[in-house]
């Protein structure tokens, strides 16, 4: 690398450290493109990140390809055992994905520790096979191109105290991340059998054969235990060091170190093991070797039809393991039902969310636009439930704010109509809108994991701030004043209520108060606007406190309003314990 070549990558590294708030300490090369680890400073959680990119801004076809991976990446977005990105920020054209830092790869730790205890390969296993399953249900055949580098390894002992728990195997500190989706589904999609050689399935290197030839195919072949011959083998990497054709893969591919064959490094010898019926598997050493034997043989079936699927591998993982450590199988049984647990929690608007990150793609912005709003339209025509009207006014809210950012010819038109919708939606529904229908609480063997803190009126509120922010940006605060001032008192006192917390997300809590002031005139029976009250005249007197002691007629009036508004919303509300711990809280202010 000359001078040039190092000061344009230092450029480059100190540009991408500045734009995301860190320091890049590491880059590393993909098959589609690079990532950067980046270190976001002390006090700052997590202190590390990563943010994977396009190698080249002008290729085409790895734009192409990055832009494909991120979309079937946000697919599966929000499974504990896949790597789940964050967000999107942009580069030189180029899009940055953030996602989570591991500490290792399964390649880096399995040739640190050579091979791995029966109880640990198959924890690792049964958790590659669980991410697999999740993936599926996502959409997604096959990953395609599995192979210990895409299994990454996250150290939960270093997260949280206490574990791995004490019965179990240690080995289970460790959380698989599934990671680089770039060959997923490319054989359904693209016609592209692609994968690793070491890892490829017998039905990939028939396709290939075809595909390299260019040669039609007569009938489009199963894809969907590709994943499992991967597994297979991983699995038998991880019991004896080896894989199954019996060198260490690290060793020979892609290139072979030094000191070792040639012979494997076009990949025709793994082919020749791949397609052969009678797999030697053999596992020394180990308790329940036969067993495992043969659960490492019905993975690597030649046949497809005797080959089993990824729901029957993973149970016959878990069935081993729980022979060999019955504690560790069902501390990860406890695991696997929390993360499912998780990903059904607010699954619609993760959703959502996900197709808005990948807008901020630009390639992908059309899309995705054109996919919200064909949404929008079969959404509409089924709002039965409080929850789908809710979720209606969510869409048509995060569709406008693309459209706005868009700015074509009609997209205002849209965005109004849009936001006319949501009007009339939340109004037709606001008595049956509860706060779990956007904020749902989390229950995990019947205990409460997240419970919702928003009250009823606060969601509905915040559906009529949403058509209140369109309106104004299409057409302008004063008319939109005029609309509002036209509907009924729950709703104008919504209206302002949405206002009011504007003002209070800018940090003039003077001016919110008095508008949950005209809230109260509107609708005094809602606890909301005298609990928010008394909460934003604290924060106002701390600030006078902050930047000078406020005069003591002033910061009497103030503690006076402070205390009769809460004991309103406790008198309205009785049983609402968060204004009832904030009343406790404030005792230092009662006379």
């Amino acid at each position: 690398m000359d001078k040039r070549e190092l000061n344009d990558e230092d450029i480059e590294k100190f540009t991408i450290g500045s734009l995301v708030n860190g320091e890049v300490v590491e880059k590393k090369r993909g098959t589609y493109g690079v990532v950067y680890i980046i270190d976001q400073g002390k006090g700052v959680y997590p202190r590390y990140v990563a943010y994977k990119t396009t190698d080249d801004e002008y290729d085409e076809r790895r734009l192409d390809a990055f832009d494909r991976e991120a979309k079937v990446w946000f697919k599966v977005r929000g499974y504990p055992l896949i790597l789940t990105p964050f967000l999107i920020k942009h580069f030189n054209n180029r899009p940055l994905i953030c996602m989570p830092f591991c500490e290792k790869d399964l390649r880096t730790y399995l040739d640190e520790k050579k091979k791995l205890s029966s109880v640990e390969a198959l924890v690792i296993a049964s958790q590659i096979l669980k991410g697999l399953i999740f993936a599926r249900k996502r959409g997604i055949e096959a990953h395609q191109d599995l192979k210990p580098e895409n299994v990454l390894l996250e150290d939960l002992s270093k997260k949280f105290v206490g574990w791995p728990p004490q019965n179990a195997d240690e080995s289970i500190k460790w959380r698989v991340r599934v990671a680089d989706f770039g060959s997923a589904n490319a054989w359904r999609e693209l016609n592209k059998p692609s994968g690793t050689k070491p890892y490829m399935a017998p039905e990939q290197w028939e396709m290939k054969v075809l595909y390299d030839k260019k040669m039609p195919y007569k009938e489009k072949v199963d894809f969907s235990k590709v994943d499992v011959f991967a597994v297979g083998i991983i699995l038998y990497e991880l019991l004896t060091g080896r894989h199954p054709v019996g060198v260490r893969t690290s060793d020979v591919w892609p290139k072979p170190r030094e000191g070792f064959s040639k012979r494997w490094e076009k990949g025709d010898n793994f082919k020749k093991w791949t397609m052969s019926p009678d797999k030697n598997i053999k596992i020394e050493n180990c308790e329940l070797s036969e067993e495992l034997e043969d659960l490492i043989r019905s993975m690597l079936e030649l046949d497809l039809e005797k080959r089993i699927t990824l729901e029957k591998s993973f149970e016959k993982v878990m069935g081993v393991l729980s022979k060999l450590h019955k504690p560790t199988a069902e501390q990860l049984k406890l695991l696997y039902d929390y993360y499912d647990t998780l990903a059904g929690f607010k699954e619609n608007i993760d959703r959502l969310d996900s197709l808005i990150q990948l807008a901020q793609i630009p390639r992908l912005k059309d899309e995705i636009i054109n996919e919200l709003l064909n949404e929008i339209s079969d959404t509409e025509k089924c709002i039965d439930t409080p929850g789908t009207a809710v979720y209606f006014c969510e869409l048509c809210y995060k569709t406008s704010k693309l459209l706005i950012n868009r700015g074509r010819e009609n997209d205002k038109e849209r965005v109004k109509e849009f936001a006319e919708k949501i009007l009339s939606t939340a109004t037709a529904w606001r008595s049956e809108i509860k706060a779990h229908h956007k904020y749902p609480t989390i229950k995990f063997k019947n205990k409460v994991l997240i419970e919702t803190r928003y009250k009823d009126f606060e969601i509905y509120a915040e559906l009529i701030g949403y058509a209140r922010k369109l309106l104004e940006i299409v057409e302008g605060e004063r008319k939109t004043r005029e609309i509002f001032e036209d509907m009924d008192n729950l709703t104008k006192s919504a209206y302002f209520y949405s206002i009011a917390a504007k003002y209070h997300s800018q940090g003039d809590e003077r001016k919110a108060v008095d508008m949950l002031d005209e809230c109260i005139k509107l609708n005094p029976n809602e606890a909301v606007f005298y609990f928010m009250k008394a909460l934003w005249l604290e924060r106002h007197l701390l600030k006078m406190k902050i930047y000078g002691e406020p005069e003591e007629k002033e910061k009497r009036l103030l503690e006076e309003n402070m205390i009769k508004s809460i004991r309103k919303a406790l008198k309205i509300d009785p049983n609402w314990e968060e204004a009832r711990k904030f009343y406790e809280n404030i005792s230092r202010y009662k006379h």
